[in-house]
């Protein structure tokens, strides 16, 4: 079977697209067209329906069966290329949200690289939306995202579930220990959209007349804006105590919070078989990281 009709199989049932595969492989239309072409000959079967007018690529049942059949023909075909080049390292890549890989996991990092010295590992920060396409494309072993998404081939796994809290500078002449969020001033607010539910409940509470102070995707800038005793921004925990160990920062619960934030690990019903062992000591670094650390506890 040849390798570049499988990827460009592949590539169609990502994107949905003759021309989009195309780009994504480096190839002109009319190649993957005709590498589609082959696989189909060579299999005695059509695998996508084609009706003129359709921009969007639809499978035949056929072609449907044939999508699991062709990730592990590349899952295979990848661990026999590090078979043919192994050496007594292994390696395992990961792709994490940035709260996630910022304040969260170091601890577990420097743990695992300290105690598994045969395991090289290639950490990743992306979105939650990209980190299931590379998993899905076996571009990184394990993900670790903050969003569910459903695809046939993904297993997720709820690890952490934490609640949000507020942060802002302390007030010693009012040392209160929450707050609602009716008393909360919206044009003071550093923001971050941490979740569709979390939008939701932000969304009750504060107008669209309201709007933040600032907003940023990045929630790394947010203590750097700390400085302002009238700022204020939503959190989850784990970020506010690795906050208060640099900056001191007052930490107080929300009455009629927002839903906890759950952070998922997935991962892909097929991996990579060379990949499986070093993923099975990184869940036993995971348990014991999640029974050992303090950055959940009020």
């Amino acid at each position: 079977m040849n390798l570049h009709a499988i990827q460009a199989f592949v590539a169609i049932v990502e994107t949905r697209s003759l021309s989009k595969a195309a780009e994504a492989l480096y190839l002109s239309q009319s190649t993957v067209s005709h590498h589609l072409k082959m696989l189909e000959d060579e299999l005695n079967t059509s695998l996508i329906v084609r009706k003129k007018g359709n921009r969007t690529i639809h499978l035949t049942p056929k072609g449907e069966e044939f999508v699991s059949i062709a990730e592990r023909w590349l899952s295979l075909l990848k661990d026999t290329h590090a078979l043919q080049n192994s050496d007594p390292h292994t390696s395992l890549s990961i792709g994490c949200t940035d709260s996630i890989n910022t304040y969260i996991f170091p601890h577990l990092y420097k743990n695992f690289l300290n105690q598994e010295p045969h395991i090289d590992i290639h950490v990743r920060t992306h979105h939650s939306l990209e980190i299931y396409n590379l998993l899905l494309n076996h571009e990184i072993d394990v993900g670790f995202v903050i969003t569910t998404f459903a695809y046939k081939n993904i297993i997720i796994e709820p690890i952490f579930d934490e609640k949000m809290v507020l942060i802002c500078e302390p007030n010693e002449d009012n040392p209160q220990k929450s707050v609602h969020p009716s008393k909360l001033d919206g044009k003071n607010e550093i923001f971050v959209d941490w979740s569709p539910e979390f939008h939701a409940w932000h969304d009750f509470w504060f107008s669209s007349s309201k709007r933040p102070r600032a907003n940023f995707n990045n929630p790394s800038l947010i203590l750097t804006l700390m400085d302002n005793s009238n700022y204020w921004s939503v959190v989850p925990i784990s970020m506010a105590n690795s906050f208060k160990k640099i900056k001191n920062i007052q930490i107080l619960d929300l009455l009629d919070p927002p839903p906890n934030r759950i952070s998922y690990k997935i991962t892909h019903k097929h991996p990579i078989p060379s990949r499986v062992e070093s993923m099975n000591i990184l869940d036993k670094h995971l348990k014991v990281f999640k029974d050992t650390t303090d950055l959940f506890i009020d």
